[in-house]
């Protein structure tokens, strides 16, 4: 299967997102001055609220076979991130340590061309699979990428994997969103097998299958169940979540209000909250 190396972006920020900030359906990637503004907003944040970025390990290997030419640059989706999570977990919780896992998972088999470099799993032990659908095992996995696996379960009419290359897959999503961050939500048990309850959500501001996004905010909630070792790399991973209802929305052929009726009545936003606790300090 072929490996696409190169993308024409301007920086490595959106490799894989490259919807607009703001509603237009250009599908046009940030610019560097763009991008520069993003990082002074999210270096404030931080200095102001002490707020984290997530932390994305196995990065700094010099001989890293990077996708894309080089280190990915997640400051558009960690900004997204903690301006938008709805959960604030303290840095040495489980809740934590499962959100960061999986973070490096999905940067190392979304950037890493070699599965061999990828250390957040288990090289000979790691199964994926979602909803029930077809287990992949750490090759087959590197080979057809995350939109694949995570939608094998679907009908061929909502999305047809068998037939969708891992080049073809990020293009389908490439220009729908300006970032897509995740989080976990609660974490039910602790290892070896680590249950936990997950969002994932962005501004639908470009589009899918030229139907134009209204930036309306797009949520998917779900659960998974992590096998992990004791080195703390994943071994069996099983994921459930409505993936029809995500790619209906996505068509224009369902509203966002018809969808996670039973998980995002009374979410809050922890920034919001520490924010107004800030200024009420003062």
């Amino acid at each position: 299967m072929s490996t696409k190396t190169e993308l024409s972006v301007p920086s490595l920020a959106q490799t894989h997102m490259q919807g607009p900030g703001k509603v237009s359906g250009s599908g046009k990637p940030l610019s560097k001055e763009e991008l520069d503004v993003v990082k002074e907003e999210l270096e404030v944040l931080k200095e102001k609220y002490g707020f984290k970025e997530p932390v994305r390990s196995f990065m700094d290997d010099p001989e890293t076979k990077w996708r894309f030419r080089g280190q990915p640059d997640y400051s558009l989706t960690n900004l997204y991130y903690l301006k938008q999570r709805t959960k604030e977990h303290p840095e040495d919780s489980l809740e934590n340590v499962v959100e960061n896992l999986v973070k490096t998972w999905e940067m190392e088999r979304s950037h890493k061309l070699d599965h061999k470099e990828h250390k957040s799993v288990d090289q000979e032990k790691f199964l994926i699979s979602a909803n029930g659908g077809k287990k992949y095992d750490n090759v087959e996995a590197n080979q057809v990428g995350n939109y694949n696996v995570l939608l094998d379960a679907c009908p061929a009419d909502v999305w047809d994997s068998k037939n969708i290359t891992w080049e073809g897959s990020h293009d389908k999503f490439h220009n729908a969103f300006a970032a897509f961050p995740w989080e976990v939500l609660d974490v039910y048990s602790g290892p070896p097998k680590v249950g936990f309850s997950w969002r994932h959500w962005g501004h639908f501001t470009g589009t899918y299958e030229e139907n134009q996004g209204k930036g309306e905010l797009v949520e998917v909630f779900g659960f998974a169940t992590a096998v992990v070792n004791d080195k703390l790399q994943l071994c069996d991973v099983e994921i459930f979540y409505d993936a029809q209802d995500f790619i209906s929305v996505l068509k224009g052929e369902k509203k966002v209000d018809a969808t996670n009726s039973s998980w995002n009545a009374g979410a809050t936003c922890p920034f919001a909250k520490t924010a107004l606790e800030k200024e009420n300090s003062n």
